[in-house]
C-alpha cells in the first residue's frame, strides 16, 4: 500500500514539474504576432464554435442520409462536454497563476477546448479519410488533426491551462473517440 503513494507521489511531482517546464519555455518563445495567432485558434475550440459548426455538420449529415453519424456525432459531443465538466467539478484544479493571455473561466484540469476539439474536429477528420474520396478531402482530414494540436498548444500558450490539463483532456476524447468510431463502423 504504502509503495503506491510514493508512485502516485512520484507522478504528480513529475507531473508539476513538466508543466513548469513547458509554461517557461512557451513563455520565453511568446511575440506579439504569436499571441493573435493562438487567441484565434483557440476560439475554433471554443463553446461557440462547437455549437455553430456541430448544428452545421449535424444538419449536413442527415441532409446527406448519414442520421447514424450525426447521432453519434451528437452523442459524443455531449458525452465529451458532461465528462469535461464532470472531472472539472471533481478535481478543481486552479488555472495557471500569471497572467493569462485570454479569458478563461472554471477550473483548468481537464482541458475542454481539447477534449472537444479532439472530439469533433477528430471525428470529422475520420469520416474524411474513411469515407472521403478526393485528395482534398484527406489534406482537410490532416489539417484538422494539425488544429487539434494547436488548438490544445494554445491554451498553453495563452496560460489558461497546464500542458498536463491538455494532455488529460486529449487521452479522455481519445477514449470517447475510439468509442464514436466504433459505434460508426456498419454492423
Amino acid at each position: 500500500m504504502r509503495w503506491r503513494k510514493l508512485l502516485a507521489f512520484a507522478i504528480i511531482d513529475a507531473t508539476f514539474y513538466a508543466d513548469t517546464l513547458v509554461k517557461y519555455w512557451i513563455e520565453g518563445i511568446r511575440t506579439p504576432q504569436s499571441d493573435i495567432l493562438f487567441k484565434a485558434l483557440t476560439e475554433l475550440g471554443s463553446p461557440y464554435a462547437f455549437i455553430l459548426l456541430g448544428v452545421l455538420a449535424v444538419v449536413i449529415l442527415c441532409k446527406g442520409g448519414h442520421l447514424r453519424v450525426a447521432q453519434v456525432l451528437s452523442v459524443g459531443m455531449m458525452l465529451g462536454w458532461a465528462m469535461m465538466k464532470l472531472l472539472k467539478d471533481l478535481i478543481g484544479r486552479e488555472r495557471p497563476a500569471g497572467e493569462q493571455l485570454t479569458i478563461a473561466t472554471g477550473m483548468s484540469f481537464p482541458s475542454g477546448h481539447a477534449m472537444l476539439s479532439l472530439v469533433f474536429y477528430g471525428y470529422i477528420a475520420y469520416l474524411l479519410l474513411q469515407h472521403g474520396k478526393s485528395r482534398v478531402q484527406r489534406i482537410a482530414a490532416y489539417g484538422l488533426m494539425l488544429l487539434i494540436g494547436l488548438i490544445g498548444f494554445s491554451r498553453v500558450y495563452l496560460n489558461v491551462h497546464y500542458a498536463s490539463d491538455v494532455a488529460a483532456g486529449f487521452v479522455i476524447a481519445g477514449l470517447i473517440l475510439a468509442v464514436m468510431i466504433r459505434l460508426s463502423k456498419p454492423r
